[in-house]
């Protein structure tokens, strides 16, 4: 549940305690609940954090309740941007979010990325989008819409200013963006619905904080395509 009294408002803040929205010392009104500050704050400095009229101050994960962190934790290597040798791209990619899926690992170039897409079985991607909406339901049931709505926009932000392309006339690089930005809203769901433990789209995100973009199965193999030079 939100962070929330009858009688505190909120505010998304950066490290040195200035509002989101202003760039100044929070003032009233704020917001309900400390998800709903994050929900609306214009734009992201990082790693963001909330803080009360009566002068609580929360992460993002903690605003963000269970699965939270797990959340903070994606966006931060998200930023940290570490480089594909640093993951093992073979075990990561084989763990698709519709199961494991072993086929020969083909790690190409981001054009060559763009081109297998067009390959990739209909019906496959059909799965994997009825694995992604499948994390919200739970969520809004237990009364968390809050929370999603606060964790997909501060993800958005976020990785919106990490992928977007230095060029906008590169039409691959937006692909690329446009699948990884897609990939992970789906990992930020889950991680909230998961409540931080394992789940169907971790290791693909984890490959898409590392540069990479996990395309998936096509003509026989598993193709995973290099976004940032390695």
């Amino acid at each position: 549940m939100s962070w929330t009294t009858a009688l505190d408002s909120w505010h998304a803040v950066d490290l040195a305690g200035r509002d989101l929205a202003t760039g100044r010392v929070p003032s009233s009104p704020g917001a309900r609940s400390a998800a709903a500050a994050l929900a609306a704050a214009p734009v992201i400095s990082w790693p963001p954090a909330v803080v009360s009229a009566g002068g609580r101050r929360r992460s993002l994960g903690a605003a963000l309740g269970a699965g939270g962190d797990a959340v903070e934790h994606l966006l931060d290597r998200l930023v940290a941007r570490p480089r594909a040798t640093a993951v093992d791209v073979a075990s990561l990619a084989t763990a698709t979010p519709t199961g494991r899926v072993d086929l020969p690992l083909s790690v190409v170039s981001l054009a060559e990325g763009v081109e297998r897409s067009a390959g990739v079985d209909p019906s496959w991607l059909a799965a994997v989008d009825e694995r992604r909406a499948a994390a919200r339901p739970p969520l809004v049931a237990a009364g968390r819409s809050d929370e999603l709505e606060a964790a997909l926009h501060v993800a958005m932000l976020v990785a919106t200013d990490v992928l977007d392309p230095a060029a906008d006339a590169d039409v691959d690089a937006h692909v690329a963006s446009g699948a990884q930005l897609w990939l992970l809203g789906a990992a930020v769901a889950w991680a909230l619905a998961a409540g931080g433990t394992d789940h169907p789209f971790a290791p693909w995100a984890e490959l898409v904080t590392a540069g990479l973009w996990p395309v998936g199965p096509s003509s026989g193999q598993l193709v995973v395509a290099v976004v940032v030079p390695q």
